[in-house]
């Protein structure tokens, strides 16, 4: 097994950690643009194109 020094696994725990939090912002980053998606279009159904 491996031995690490508590200073080395809060170092690899920490790079871990950047790791998922990046994983799950790009998880959530697609699913809000799907949903976003999906209510423009209900809402273009519902209310109209919206004119600038």
């Amino acid at each position: 097994m491996f031995h690490l020094s508590g200073s080395e696994l809060l170092f690899y725990g920490g790079i871990a950690v950047m790791i998922a939090a990046v994983l799950l912002t790009a998880v959530c980053v697609a699913v809000f643009m799907f949903t976003g998606q999906k209510l423009k279009h209900t809402l273009e159904q519902e209310y109209g194109k919206q004119e600038r």
